[in-house]
């Protein structure tokens, strides 16, 4: 049986600014009001693609939670080197004294916190 979840619509929930002022018409998160073509579909959202686009809302939560807690260790390891360096020294200084272990998560947190988004990761790291 086909399922009756229309991708198409639950990106549309997704991509909603619920905290927008304009209480009148949906927004984009990114501010631009939705069109009319776009608020037609939204509008025929089922209970099924309320619940898909809630949980995809979660997930992309949890992915933002659990990337800023490596923005957060990959500083935190920096500057537990650059706290040895003098100032003014640079990433590269803090780099060239690391130890081995240290420098293996360097090099694994910076590939994650650099990348452009979450495609860019996990099209580098797909079947891996």
């Amino acid at each position: 049986m086909p399922s009756s979840v229309r991708p198409e619509v639950v990106l549309l929930i997704t991509k909603v600014d619920f905290s927008h002022p304009d209480r009148t018409r949906p927004y984009h998160r990114d501010g631009r009001p939705f069109t009319r073509a776009e608020r037609d579909l939204l509008v025929t959202f089922t209970p099924e693609e309320k619940a898909a686009a809630n949980a995809q809302i979660q997930l992309e939560a949890e992915w933002q939670r659990e990337l800023d807690e490596m923005k957060d260790a990959f500083v935190d390891l920096l500057m537990k080197y650059f706290a040895k360096l003098p100032e003014g020294s640079v990433v590269s200084d803090a780099v060239a004294i690391m130890t081995e272990e240290d420098y293996a998560e360097f090099e694994r947190l910076a590939e994650i916190v650099t990348a452009e988004d979450t495609l860019e990761y996990r099209a580098l790291h797909e079947g891996s």
